[in-house]
């Protein structure tokens, strides 16, 4: 297993893709924090606005970053899984059976690299992002105290569990489709449609929690947005803790369905006729 790791690692980052990815990590990451400055710069009375100030800070940026329906977090992906899909156009996956490696480890040895390059780059990401917004924000409207400094890991472990999800799709989607072209735009459709979806069901419960008699349905749309993983980053960093309901919400979808797509995935590869 640990060759079969190292192998993938070795050839995923051999990639010229994988260049293109990094240079999309650094450009994003620029790009975001100094669009907000200079917008800013000319309404600069807007950021004493409560609202806002809440909204357009360095840790909310930050944050954001690993959402799965910003630019990195669509194009990354589906370039790691061109570069994934490689294994099959160039006959690498039946080398590796021939050569004795298990279906089962072949396609865990592809989702650790899938989870592990996600995570990797979206946090490159993240971080280069927070550091250009400090240069242009404060990190909170409050004061930085040590209680915030744990709400940054739990936030950040979070959001991790995301990019975890994200590579269980990709490899889900890799292990399964007959082409390149096909993961690319299921992977979008996915990521467009979890996103939309969340978006009409909080807006929905927002709406009908105003109206006395449609709290219960609000109550349903906001389990649905609560439960939707590419929703957990609009929830995570704009506040300053958690309650026990939130931790529940923000990590048992992204683990039930990363392992769900998992078991999916593996079961789909095994049965894959391999040419």
């Amino acid at each position: 297993m640990k060759n079969l790791l190292l192998s993938d690692f070795r050839r995923v980052f051999k990639d010229k893709l994988m260049l293109v990815i990094l240079i999309l990590a650094v450009v994003f990451s620029l790009f975001t924090p100094v669009l907000y400055a200079v917008i800013f710069s000319f309404g600069a009375e807007g950021l004493d606005d409560p609202t806002i100030s809440m909204l357009i800070n360095a840790k909310s940026q930050f944050f954001q970053c690993f959402s799965m329906g910003n630019n990195l977090g669509l194009i990354m992906p589906v370039l790691l899984g061109i570069i994934i899909c490689k294994d099959f156009s160039h006959g690498t996956i039946r080398n590796k059976i021939i050569s004795g490696s298990s279906r089962g480890r072949i396609y865990a040895s592809m989702f650790i690299v899938c989870a592990t390059v996600i995570t990797a780059v979206m946090m490159l990401h993240a971080f280069l992002s927070l550091g250009v917004s400090l240069l242009f924000f404060e990190y909170q409207p409050e004061p930085f105290e040590l209680a915030d400094a744990g709400y940054f890991v739990a936030s950040l472990a979070m959001e991790l569990l995301l990019t975890v999800f994200m590579g269980a799709i990709l490899s889900w989607l890799c292990a399964c489709s007959k082409n390149v072209g096909l993961v690319i735009v299921l992977y979008i459709a996915i990521a467009f449609a979890l996103v939309m979806v969340g978006s009409i069901t909080q807006l929905a419960a927002t709406f009908l929690d105003m109206q006395e008699d449609t709290k219960a349905v609000a109550d349903i749309f906001e389990l649905l947005t609560n439960i939707n993983p590419a929703m957990l980053s609009s929830r995570v960093g704009i506040g300053r803790e958690y309650s026990l309901e939130e931790v529940m919400y923000n990590t048992v979808p992204q683990i039930v369905c990363g392992a769900g797509l998992y078991a999916i995935g593996l079961v789909k590869f095994k049965k894959r006729d391999i040419k």
